[in-house]
């Protein structure tokens, strides 16, 4: 069933609602059944309350010493006949057809033409005065006497009291079933929001898992029954993609420790014969070593290596920094300032990788700035921002500039596309957020955010 009314992100909602709609189809269907019943069984219950009525009255007949006959109705009885004496009327006749007792001043029968013999239980509907009348009729024994009791209802005191009464039952009504349904949805929300309970703690547990921690698995114990084959292949699915990540990085790992080495002699060997090789030889080399050191650290990084976190000078591994690529600034004829807000400013971090991600950062705003140009470090407590004056990242790169081995197709500068992607994964493994945006200066802006909770690499 495809309802588009019912449409909503929420199962909860979602379920409360289709437990009030049917509650009220329900409710409405009973009522209509009732309505039915009432319309088709309503001359049964007419003479039903008649009958009732005639055995009241009859119990109510009793003879004084000279055998005179007295009807002595007690309470509402009375009222109502003296009330809606032309719409309600009884009759106490004899067994020789001689009416003895009268509701008023007419002392006709209500069933004339009608043998006594067979007025006996009987009911039936008739005229009096050109006014519909439903008539029962019951024979009584007093005192060794025969007496037959005749009530008589009209439509019209039918139609009045419907009238009458038909609102507040309506009114009464329609309160107990918006209370019900009211107090139905409630406990209908409150009870598959308990449901669901399980199923939200699944999804917080489900949050938790990415790149850094796929060892973490959803707990199945507390699903239902009917969630929990869904969990327990997401699990399986989550242990076939940790075997997978692990196995990539151990041969990330692998590789480079093993080309280390290989690397390291060949430069060695070069280096004797430098005189009779063209220049950019011993240059390739390096940055061959140096992809092959960043591939390394990238393993490092995203194969889950625990941090040495503590208490570090946010000042002093900036002026570390700016020191190490102070060759690399004055040979391209770029100046590095750095802004502080304070002259203390510390960070819980790993020290070594935050100096990584720092040198990263520095070292590719002053290879994209221009000669005379000025890179900016700005220092805050809650971050750090490195901006330059070269010529920016287009707006639909930035989130490109932090992929592995990403290079822009007009960069011709030297380097293997990984010092960004390295930021990014030590500032993930701290909780911090990095982004690329404009700078004021002309260039590209990265935004190191210490407060801010770092996104889950996706899976």
């Amino acid at each position: 069933m495809h309802w588009q009314f019912i449409k909503t992100p929420s199962l909860a909602l979602r379920l409360t609602l289709v437990f009030s709609l049917s509650i009220a189809i329900v409710a409405c269907l009973y009522l209509s059944v009732q309505a039915f019943l009432v319309h088709r069984f309503g001359d049964f219950i007419t003479q039903q309350s008649l009958m009732g009525q005639t055995h009241d009255i009859a119990e109510a007949i009793s003879l004084d010493a000279n055998g005179g006959l007295t009807v002595r109705l007690q309470g509402q009885d009375v009222e109502s006949f003296d009330a809606f004496f032309a719409n309600l009327k009884y009759r106490v006749v004899s067994s020789d057809g001689q009416v003895l007792a009268t509701s008023d001043s007419d002392f006709s029968s209500l069933l004339p033409g009608v043998s006594m013999d067979q007025q006996d239980g009987r009911y039936s509907r008739t005229e009096i005065n050109g006014t519909p009348f439903h008539v029962a009729s019951v024979r009584h024994r007093v005192q060794g006497r025969d007496y037959w009791v005749q009530v008589g209802r009209s439509d019209r005191f039918a139609k009045l009291a419907q009238e009458a009464i038909a609102p507040a039952i309506a009114e009464a009504v329609g309160i107990m079933a918006a209370l019900a349904i009211g107090v139905l949805a409630v406990l209908s929300y409150w009870g598959v929001r308990s449901v669901l309970q399980p199923i939200r703690l699944a999804s917080q547990a489900a949050r938790t898992v990415g790149q850094n921690n796929l060892s973490a698995r959803i707990p199945v114990d507390p699903l239902p029954a009917e969630i929990r084959p869904l969990v327990i292949a997401f699990n399986d699915v989550l242990a076939r993609l940790e075997v997978a990540f692990n196995a990539q990085q151990r041969f990330f790992a692998n590789a480079a420790h093993e080309l280390k080495t290989p690397i390291a002699l060949l430069r060695g060997q070069l280096e004797v014969q430098v005189d009779r090789l063209p220049p950019q030889t011993l240059d390739d080399v390096d940055a061959l070593g140096r992809t092959v050191n960043q591939l390394l650290h990238v393993a490092e990084v995203t194969g889950g290596r625990p941090l040495k976190k503590q208490a570090v000078s946010l000042n002093e591994v900036t002026r570390q920094v700016c020191g190490f690529l102070s060759w690399r600034a004055q040979k391209a004829e770029v100046s590095v300032q750095i802004v502080r807000e304070s002259p203390e400013l510390e960070v819980m971090a790993d020290s070594g990788e935050l100096f990584v991600l720092l040198k990263n950062l520095v070292e590719n705003a002053v290879d994209h700035s221009p000669q005379g140009g000025t890179v900016r470090i700005s220092l805050t407590h809650g971050g750090v921002r490195v901006e330059d004056e070269g010529q920016g990242v287009a707006e639909h790169q930035r989130s490109q500039v932090f992929e592995r081995f990403w290079r822009a197709a007009d960069n011709t500068k030297p380097g293997s596309g990984l010092g960004l992607s390295i930021c990014m994964e030590v500032a993930r493994a701290h909780g911090w957020q990095l982004k690329c945006k404009p700078s004021v200066l002309g260039g590209a802006l990265f935004e190191l955010d210490f407060e801010a909770s770092a996104v889950e690499h996706p899976l």
